[in-house]
């Protein structure tokens, strides 16, 4: 019974509410002065790149929102390339065409709208993978200078703040289950899986990073028919294959450039 807007409040609230008091503790509330312009200028991106990426669900099909959301990862090698002034490697180029491959490929079943809604809702989520992209560079910067719980705080702090009343406003009618459902759901992605997001990109190279994330496709579906009861379709193991495949050689490659 929660709107996409207000669930969207439990992501990003959860987490900014739980990380708060270390916050404010190591009086950091503002952010370190040398990252702090660029820490708040993404908390702003993010809120910005949530309403696209809640706005791209719904317009499209989701098997365009899976692929374009998957653009992120090339778009960070893109980024970094470009900030650095430096071509990507074949190798690097070959393993994020191979895991975008795979995600296509997986969702080769479900179809490839492109209605007016379809296309306006792929472009919005292109948009989003394009600020998450340019988001993840600046907490991968950031990364080397503050602690993991100050890119949760600031990944959150604008949006939550944003649709914070989108959340008050329909909780008089949302039945007590539901709410539970929300901030379980803020917890576990807002707080789990960004914490484990954040605590992995601190350690590893953003191309390895980026490509590894492909996994989060195939680990998806494989949860779907474990746990759902959900069927595999034959183009969904090849894509998986492909995936899981370009995230192993990825860390073949990263020992080979070590």
């Amino acid at each position: 019974s929660l709107s996409s807007l207000a669930l969207a409040a439990c992501r990003m609230g959860v987490p900014l509410l739980i990380v708060l008091p270390f916050i404010i503790k190591g009086g950091r509330l503002l952010g370190a002065p040398e990252q702090r312009r660029s820490l708040w200028i993404a908390s702003g991106l993010n809120a910005v790149r949530m309403l696209f990426f809640i706005l791209a669900y719904k317009m499209t099909a989701i098997g365009n929102a899976v692929v374009l959301l998957y653009l992120w990862p090339v778009f960070a090698l893109v980024f970094e390339c470009v900030r650095l002034k430096r071509r990507p490697t074949l190798a690097q180029a070959g393993l994020l065409a191979l895991a975008f491959g795979g995600v296509v490929v997986m969702n080769l079943h479900r179809g490839f709208a492109l209605s007016s809604n379809d296309l306006l809702g792929s472009l919005l989520m292109i948009v989003s993978a394009s600020i998450f992209a340019v988001t993840a560079m600046i907490f991968k910067k950031a990364l080397a200078h503050v602690h993991e719980t100050d890119t949760l705080y600031f990944q959150n702090a604008i949006g939550a703040l944003v649709f914070l009343p989108f959340l008050l406003l329909e909780l008089p009618r949302v039945p007590p289950a539901d709410i539970g459902i929300g901030l379980l759901y803020g917890f576990s992605v807002g707080l789990c899986g960004f914490g484990l997001f954040f605590f992995a990109m601190k350690r590893l190279p953003l191309f390895q990073y980026s490509a590894l994330a492909y996994s989060e496709v195939p680990i998806g579906v494989l949860l779907g028919v474990s746990v759902l009861g959900e069927s595999m379709a034959i183009n969904q193991l090849m894509g998986a294959v492909m995936i899981l495949g370009a995230s192993f050689a990825a860390q073949s490659l990263r020992g080979k450039e070590g």
